[in-house]
């Protein structure tokens, strides 16, 4: 399916030759046959193909030759070698059983059509055009599966699958596959934003999700910025009118390396990135994915080695773009389940997401079986990674706080080298998991309500640990508590947004009586009633507030198994510590 007629194209001879291409086509089905056959008709390779191809090394280790097109097979989630058809008519055979499983020698063979079935798919070529004529099989039936709602992904050469390797290799192939959807892919090389060239796809797809990958060919030509606006803003618009409730993704352009190829300098392509953003933002299902986050800037991960992206650089755009994409369009109940399961058995350094969790704080921004990240109402992200390399593309796509809280020590340095938060300073986690504390009959402490606020922001405010309306927030939803000698407001301990002990004042003339336990265990008392675990955050260096911990029983862990991280301009930001501040007794 093209949608776009050659005469609107961007380069109207390119358009006619890619869009051609089978890009993105699936064949998938059910069949009992234990060798199917593919009669095709596969076209010459275009003169457009083959001119990007020749910035591609046409061998690999050993002088084998390196494929860059051709048929993906899989048979029963089981990848198949691919196969480059030769030109014109000719017929594939795929034998389908897995030779793994073959009978032993002597044992009775299982006859074609009289076993179980086989689930197939074929991927046509991405960078050439494919005819697919008939479809045999030596078994008894060949069945189309059902159709999935789809992935519509619009772009240029990067979209179409330059240069992946092979069709299941390509970033879309698998983020559609990752979301379950199949893939109606209208990248085709050369292409830019050009309004009115999807109207055709009206009534013709039913996408669950839309990926917009344009851009990156304004910087080979000349171009004005304020007609690129126009042409950006019109295209958006039109593709947010076709389908306004679709979740639609909005990348900017990739990583390119400019040095081994330089832009026009008459391009405005550095304004690019600017312009889809503030177009897109009008459209409320539309989310602008930074496209420097999906492909690092390495040359290694580019085919030709200045722009498109090998079958690495692919696999790194679509599990990134995959996690950024999940984390927008999965409900926010799925996403705490999902949560909850991840940290079950987890270590015990992610009980603050645990406790989140079980209280309702914060918000669940990405869950998966190897990752958890959230956000509290603070603007604070913590997170816990147990599978790197889906941590790495979490931090690069998902964590954009200016205060992270890491509670996986191996991910650190790359929150620091990706996000640039390279502040780091550690704490210990304390924790109370015994029976309730002794009430201190001798120091009376209760609930402090919105009245109490000009006393707590007198002495809590100069702190610069809170806002007046973080305070008055605690203070109706009845989170601190208070101390009182003769009516008198003496002292108070407060949790922040994530739930952690804290804000533990006690005004100077009432210190050292005994003020900071009493209020200490009151706090932990109460949240032991509600079920949940009393926690708290500690820098190293306060020691006062660790030894008070220590005494009331609390398990303080090492400082070396989690840390906060901020940007280096501010180091001593005051959310950084915020949730790690006490005033010993």
């Amino acid at each position: 399916m093209r949608a776009l007629g050659s005469c609107q194209a961007w380069h109207p001879g390119l358009f006619r030759q890619m869009a051609a291409a089978t890009s993105g086509i699936c064949l998938e089905l059910e069949t009992d046959s234990s060798e199917v056959a593919l009669q095709l008709r596969l076209d010459e390779e275009p003169s457009g193909t083959a001119r990007a191809l020749d910035y591609v090394p046409q061998t690999r280790g050993e002088g084998m030759p390196a494929p860059h097109d051709g048929l993906s097979v899989e048979v029963d989630g089981r990848r198949l070698s691919a196969r480059m058809p030769a030109v014109g008519e000719c017929e594939v055979r795929l034998a389908l059983d897995d030779p793994a499983q073959a009978p032993a020698a002597g044992a009775i063979m299982q006859l074609p059509g009289l076993g179980g079935t086989h689930h197939v798919r074929v991927w046509l070529p991405l960078l050439r055009g494919c005819s697919l004529r008939e479809v045999l099989g030596n078994g008894t039936s060949i069945e189309p599966v059902p159709q999935r709602r789809q992935l519509l992904v619009l772009g240029d050469s990067i979209a179409q699958g330059f240069v992946a390797g092979e069709p299941a290799h390509s970033w879309t192939v698998r983020v559609a596959r990752r979301l379950g959807l199949d893939l109606v892919n209208q990248g085709i090389s050369g292409q830019v934003f050009q309004p009115g060239t999807v109207l055709g796809l009206q009534g013709r797809v039913d996408p669950a999700c839309i990926v917009v990958e344009l851009g990156e060919n304004y910087r080979y030509e000349p171009c004005r910025a304020r007609l690129v606006a126009r042409d950006i803003r019109s295209y958006l618009t039109e593709v947010s009118r076709l389908w306004p409730q679709v979740p639609t993704f909005a990348l900017t352009p990739l990583w390119h390396a400019e040095d081994a190829w330089p832009s026009h300098a008459m391009s405005c392509w550095k304004e690019v990135p600017r312009l889809i953003c503030a177009h897109a933002l009008p459209h409320e299902q539309m989310h602008v994915v930074d496209g420097a986050t999906l492909l690092e800037a390495r040359t290694s991960l580019l085919a030709d080695g200045y722009e498109h992206p090998g079958a690495q650089g692919n696999a790194q755009i679509a599990s990134r773009l995959g996690a950024f994409i999940t984390a927008h369009t999965e409900r926010d109940e799925d996403l705490r389940a999902r949560a909850v399961r991840a940290l079950e058995g987890a270590p015990r350094r992610t009980l603050p997401l645990r406790e989140m969790l079980r209280r309702g704080l914060g918000a669940v921004t990405y869950a998966s079986a190897g990752c958890v990240l959230m956000t509290t109402s603070d603007g604070i992200q913590t997170f816990w990674a147990r599978d790197r390399d889906e941590g790495r593309d979490v931090i690069a796509t998902l964590v954009d706080a200016p205060v992270v809280v890491a509670l996986e020590p191996a991910l650190v340095r790359d929150i620091e080298l990706i996000r640039g938060l390279t502040e780091v300073r550690p704490y210990s986690l304390s924790y109370y998991e015994d029976e309730p504390l002794p009430v201190d009959v001798h120091h009376p402490i209760r609930v402090l309500d919105e009245s109490h606020l000009p006393q707590v922001c007198e002495e809590y405010l100069p702190l610069g640990f809170a806002t007046e309306d973080e305070l008055r927030t605690l203070l109706r939803a009845g989170g601190m508590l208070g101390g009182f000698d003769g009516g008198r407001l003496v002292g108070f301990v407060g949790e922040h947004p994530c739930g952690s002990l804290g804000m533990l004042q006690v005004l100077r003339p009432f210190r050292r009586r005994g003020w900071g336990r009493a209020l200490m265990a009151a706090k932990i008392n109460e949240q032991l009633a509600r079920g949940w675990t009393p926690w708290s955050e500690t820098f190293p260096d306060n020691k006062a507030s660790l030894a008070l911990q220590r005494s009331l029983g609390l398990h303080v862990t090492p400082a070396n198994e989690q840390c906060y991280l901020s940007a280096p301009t501010n180091p001593t930001s005051p959310s950084c510590s915020s949730r790690t501040q006490f005033v010993g007794d």
